[in-house]
């Protein structure tokens, strides 16, 4: 039969976790005030027991810790991502108002000089803060020979005005891309004009990848 020490000692890990009966622990602490040897094996086992509450304590503090970390890099991450963004959106929609806010107004061989100052007045007098610029065949056929050399090789027999494939035109730049559709419902039906090429009913993110690839 277990005396009173072997008792105690498998009762002080249940007094250490105060789990015990009032009648137990009494019993306990009785023992403990004249039993130097349970004392100190119940000192070892608090120590013990400290020590792994601390253990646990840094465990879960790390735990915390890892998961902060990973949660602010989760979100510096996504901030970046978000500001690539915004930036990436700025410059497309920066790139679509520059080039909606042009056009080009092509016109007929034979358009006479009245013809040419009627649409070149309508356009100016209905729009504010207006560039115009006149091209002529010549001119737009020397700027298409400068492009590239083998299109300038093949385009030398085009000398005389009578062979020059191009087109005069007036090219118009606006403040903006509302500017442009005003400028064609006010201009589209007067003689003189073969075409008007404008880029408002294009998709900006379209145009934007357009403008990079031909860079």
């Amino acid at each position: 039969m277990k005396n009173e020490c072997d008792i105690i000692k498998d009762l002080l890990f249940s007094y250490n976790d105060g789990v015990l009966s009032e009648t137990s622990k009494d019993f306990v602490e009785k023992h403990l005030k004249t039993c130097k040897d349970c004392n100190n094996v119940f000192k070892e086992i608090k120590h013990e027991t400290e020590e792994k509450k601390e253990k646990e304590e840094i465990d879960i503090f790390k735990s915390v810790k890892k998961k902060i970390t990973k949660k602010n890099i989760i979100i510096f991450v996504g901030l970046i991502i978000l500001l690539l963004i915004i930036i990436f959106n700025i410059l497309v929609f920066k790139n679509y108002n520059e080039i909606a806010s042009t056009m080009e107004v092509f016109l007929q061989d034979d358009i006479t000089e009245e013809q040419l100052e009627n649409i070149k007045n309508t356009i100016t007098e209905n729009t504010e803060n207006i560039e115009l610029e006149y091209v002529s065949k010549e001119d737009a056929l020397m700027e298409v020979k400068e492009w590239d050399k083998e299109v300038s090789n093949f385009l030398d027999e085009y000398t005389d005005e009578g062979s020059n494939p191009m087109f005069a035109s007036f090219r118009i730049k606006t403040s903006s891309s509302s500017d442009i559709d005003k400028i064609v419902e006010t201009i589209k039906e007067m003689p003189g004009i073969r075409q008007i090429s404008t880029y408002t009913s294009f998709n900006p993110y379209e145009l934007f990848w357009i403008e990079i690839l031909s860079d």
